[in-house]
């Protein structure tokens, strides 16, 4: 599978069905089920996410660059620790968001920060996008202390994304360290 951005310690590349596991691992967890927006349940098996990463990897195909979702992996071993995104926000699908969803036995090392700012230096350099949100709920202080690690400013707090009161940060090109 083709890496498209690198940290240090980890690259990124696109999802295969051989992920299901480690993806249960992540998208199986309730501790990231809690905070992922739109409101989804947790991936209940393994067979369910087979399912989902199939959908995800067809979806991709039609998706305009920079859009798609793509797995974390270590350098060191290739092991899946997570998983990006970058969509359209509704409802009216002009703003691109960032998302970063980490299995919870890996949260703590700054993988989150490191991933996202290599998926977003990409995405700049496509020269399709100059700016990417990050939207997050109040309570997931975790969530929000990663958009302020990658130098996103808080522009507000709104509920017409997803429906539910959402903290809100901009990145724009021209600001990425």
């Amino acid at each position: 599978m083709a890496v498209i951005a690198e940290g240090e310690r980890l690259a990124i590349r696109g999802w295969t069905e051989a992920d299901a596991t480690a993806a249960l691992e992540i998208f199986g967890s309730r501790e990231v089920a809690r905070w992922l927006a739109p409101e989804v349940g947790r991936v209940p098996n393994k067979a369910t996410m087979r399912l989902l990463l199939r959908a995800w990897i067809e979806a991709g195909k039609s998706l305009v660059v920079p859009a798609g979702r793509w797995a974390i992996v270590t350098k060191a071993d290739d092991a899946v620790v997570g998983g990006l995104m970058i969509g359209l926000l509704p409802p009216y699908e002009e703003d691109f968001e960032i998302g970063w969803q980490l299995a919870p036995a890996v949260w703590g090392p700054g993988f989150a920060t490191e991933a996202s700012q290599a998926l977003m230096r990409w995405a700049f350099a496509t020269g399709t996008i100059d700016e990417l949100y990050a939207v997050a709920r109040p309570q997931n202080r975790r969530a929000c202390a990663t958009a302020r690690r990658l130098g996103m400013a808080w522009v507000g707090e709104t509920d017409k994304y997803y429906g539910l009161p959402m903290q809100i940060y901009r990145l724009r090109a021209a600001e990425l360290g």
